[in-house]
């Protein structure tokens, strides 16, 4: 499937089948963890989009690729592609800056791995994305335990297991909508990884 929006350098925006009135963001391959589950391993793209990018986009790349893509009938922008978003995080807030300024209507999501403060220690990245216009976050859980989550994420920092639930905490401060979500896989104790969200006051997604 071809697109107008999908170069030889890969889609920078794109649509999810499940999804109609959504319209994703990729804007970088780059991520923190290396997940033995991710996409990237298995697959170019999803739902006929090519996502892997052979250059990352810069800002007006993105805003022009939004709006050329941007039908009446779309209600929100989510952050999410083949990397991790807020390994370019002062781009995510501009691009959520720009977007509620000119199209105020539209909710703005971002998935993360959550790992955004404990590389930004001197940062407030809740107050900073709140303040930006972001409406709801969804950040990737993906194991019950420490152990479990080092063994399937492969995170390239220390102390990622326990920032996640951090920054978890700090977004629902802050934010009314906030969500953990987790892979369908065998090596994850769904149950498990649901009552953590429960107790966080989270609500639960299974990918």
């Amino acid at each position: 499937m071809s697109h107008p929006i999908d170069s030889q350098n890969g889609a920078i925006v794109y649509r999810y089948c499940a999804s109609p009135n959504t319209i994703y963001l990729n804007i970088t391959n780059r991520c923190r963890n290396s997940c033995s589950f991710c996409l990237k391993n298995y697959c170019s793209g999803i739902s006929g989009y090519r996502l892997w990018l052979e250059k990352e986009p810069t800002i007006k790349d993105v805003w022009e690729s939004l709006n050329a893509e941007l039908k009446d009938s779309d209600k929100e922008i989510v952050f999410c592609g083949f990397g991790e978003p807020t390994v370019r995080f002062d781009m995510v807030l501009e691009l959520t800056r720009m977007i509620k300024k000119i199209y105020p209507y539209l909710n703005i999501r971002l998935n993360t791995d959550g790992l955004v403060q404990l590389q930004n220690v001197n940062r407030e990245v809740a107050q900073e994305l709140k303040k930006a216009g972001m409406n709801s976050i969804s950040i990737s859980l993906n194991a019950e335990n420490q152990e479990k989550y080092n063994k399937l994420c492969n995170p390239s920092l220390i102390g990622a297991y326990d920032a996640v639930l951090d920054f978890t905490k700090d977004c629902k401060d802050i934010f009314s909508h906030v969500r953990l979500s987790v892979v369908n896989i065998s090596d994850i104790d769904i149950q498990k990884c649901k009552r953590i969200a429960d107790e966080l006051g989270c609500k639960f997604f299974i990918r």
